[in-house]
């Protein structure tokens, strides 16, 4: 029997509603059986994904500083505008930047060296890096086997050359490249190990309630923790260290001026109380006048070393005074529960995806029939 072609009507741009509903329930069975392949397929994908583990820390970004927005940065905030995000003030660092930070290539070259410890270990520290390049540390995964020797087939092909490709430029950079270059070089699988904890980092702010929060997602829970943990340190150093550079050398010229003039001080004191001893009962007008030449740079050099001894004890108050502080919060806690997959989600949009494609292939199916038709005709 000739299938009925589901067409708008002379003089309408509109469809029968009943028509469609009547052909949707005909071809109920594939709908039935295509929703069912795509469900198979879901739980497939469900179950044989890696579990992930996520540990994160909720922080508060604070510094000494006052804010230079005033009353109108706190107005803003009450309606969800954060002022202070966008303004770069002078030897401060906005969390607008800390994603910057976060994905750069020195940042993220510190987190691969961060000691874990996995179950393979057998409670001996690794670094990070070598947990995700060395291939015993790996979880077999059927899901990622599967995809590696059919759609991922002609990049495993690639990378075995690959391999002893990079050694030799690697071994050709160390030989051409000069030791004082600021330039940096990275390897493939550097940059492979780079992309996946890029991907693994967790990092949200709340503009509202200014709060960050910094987080790793990883294979074993006690692991992400550890890395988390590690990126908290790793950032608050990173904004110290941008934060009191300018203070810090500062800091450095005053102490170099004060030892400078520590030892001035010293020189003029010992030339005086030389002079002193020597000339004992003076009565000659040239010996008064050396004296009192003596005494006077001895007067100028103790008023500059004292000066300088101040100064030396503000800046290092300064210094600390400058150092913005990042408050935990909520502090890492080792996940009791996965963060992924999601078995349930990933389940129910395989079945709606079935049953989108299954209704959609019936719908569109008549209109090409006819069209093929029409071709052989």
């Amino acid at each position: 029997m000739e299938e009925r072609t589901i067409m708008p009507t002379p003089g309408s741009d509109e469809i029968d509603l009943k028509d469609l509903i009547v052909q949707l329930w005909k071809k109920r069975k594939f709908i039935l059986m295509v929703t069912g392949v795509f469900l198979l397929l879901g739980v497939f994908i469900a179950f044989t994904s890696p579990v992930k583990y996520t540990a994160e820390s909720v922080i508060l970004p604070q510094s000494n500083r006052q804010n230079s927005m005033g009353n109108l940065g706190g107005l803003a905030s009450i309606v969800g505008v954060n002022m202070g995000t966008a303004v770069m003030t002078e030897g401060s660092i906005s969390t607008a930047i800390y994603p910057q930070i976060l994905n750069s290539l020195p940042f993220i070259r510190e987190i691969m060296e961060t000691p874990i410890v996995v179950e393979k270990s057998n409670g001996k520290e690794i670094t990070l890096y070598e947990y995700y390049t060395h291939k015993k540390y790996k979880e077999t995964n059927v899901l990622e086997v599967v995809k590696k020797y059919t759609i991922g087939l002609p990049g495993t092909l690639v990378s075995v050359f690959r391999a002893s490709k990079d050694l030799q430029e690697t071994n050709i950079n160390k030989e051409i490249t000069p030791n004082n270059t600021s330039i940096v070089q990275i390897t493939n699988q550097e940059q492979a190990v780079f992309n996946v904890i890029r991907g693994s980092i967790q990092y949200g702010y709340n503009a509202k309630e200014g709060v960050i929060k910094l987080g790793y997602t990883f294979p074993e829970p006690f692991a992400a923790a550890q890395v988390s943990e590690q990126l908290h340190k790793s950032l608050e150093k990173y904004v110290i260290n941008y934060k009191t550079e300018k203070v810090q050398e500062n800091l450095a010229f005053v102490e170099q001026s004060f030892a400078e003039a520590r030892k001035d001080f010293l020189k003029k004191q010992a030339n005086l109380a030389a002079f002193q001893d020597a000339n004992r009962g003076l009565i000659t007008a040239t010996g008064r006048t050396t004296e009192t030449r003596l005494r006077s740079e001895h007067d100028i050099a103790f008023t500059i070393y004292n000066e300088l001894a101040k100064q030396v004890e503000q800046t290092k108050l300064s210094v600390k005074e400058e150092k913005p502080v990042l408050t935990v919060i909520n502090p890492v806690i080792v996940p009791l529960a996965k963060s992924a997959p999601s078995r349930g989600k990933i389940i129910i949009v395989f079945t709606l995806l079935g049953i989108v494609f299954a209704t959609i292939w019936v719908l569109i199916k008549p209109f090409f029939q006819e069209i093929i038709r029409n071709v052989r005709d």
